[in-house]
């Protein structure tokens, strides 16, 4: 979430040795280069702390690989707050053994949501969470992101997130055109992520989603509360 706040392409609580001033140099070309900067910046860096410069090319490629994967994720929990909030749900239980419903669920806060669930479930949804992690940081057949393969890449997961084929009807420019989309729509949930966290843990630290009905509750819940 810090790389979204910042708007940098690249950030992450891991600093690597600096380089020497031309690699340095190459690193803030590789900068410039990277897909992500437009209007909102005046189509320049932003990166007033100079977060960009620490490291080489390498530390360049796992910043935005986090960058990407960040967003993600949080546009997934968006999403899903989106239909939490609208009293959107599955009928019926989650879990007739501990007695739990999808509709008690949506009367919850997110996170006391999250803590409802039986600890089985929760660890359903972290083993998947671990496996597309595993899959992007050790099966790409191009390649690891900092060795020469593509921060973010999924191509070789297709038959995960893209069963209708959409991407393969589009050109080499409309592919550019839906990664950059891809960033900045996760950075504006990542945005929106902090958003709603602040507005649980501070009443009235943003305005707008002050006494919001469905934001009630714990401001966070640890992975296996239920444990």
């Amino acid at each position: 979430m810090l790389a979204l706040a910042l708007n940098v392409p690249a950030l992450a609580p891991t600093v690597a040795p600096m380089r020497p001033a031309v690699a340095s140099s190459s690193v803030r070309m590789g900068v410039e280069s990277m897909e992500g900067i437009s209007v909102e910046t005046a189509n320049k860096v932003f990166d007033p702390y100079g977060l960009s410069k620490l490291g080489g090319e390498e530390t360049l490629a796992f910043f935005r690989h986090a960058e990407i994967k960040h967003g993600r994720v949080a546009m997934a929990a968006m999403t899903g707050f989106l239909f939490h909030i609208n009293g959107i749900h599955f009928s019926g239980d989650l879990s007739p053994t501990f007695g739990v419903s999808f509709d008690a669920l949506s009367k919850m806060g997110p996170f006391d949501a999250w803590n409802a669930i039986p600890l089985l479930g929760q660890m359903q949804i972290i083993f998947t969470i671990g496996c597309l992690e595993h899959a992007s940081e050790s099966l790409n057949p191009d390649g690891h992101y900092t060795k020469g393969g593509t921060p973010g890449d999924l191509k070789f997961l297709k038959n995960f997130w893209d069963l209708p084929g959409f991407t393969k009807k589009l050109s080499a420019a409309q592919l550019a055109e839906k990664r950059e989309s891809e960033l900045k729509n996760g950075r504006l949930a990542m945005i929106g992520v902090m958003s709603i966290v602040s507005a649980l843990a501070v009443p009235g630290s943003v305005p707008l989603l002050a006494n919001a009905p469905k934001l009630t509750g714990i401001a966070f819940a640890l992975p296996f509360s239920s444990f």
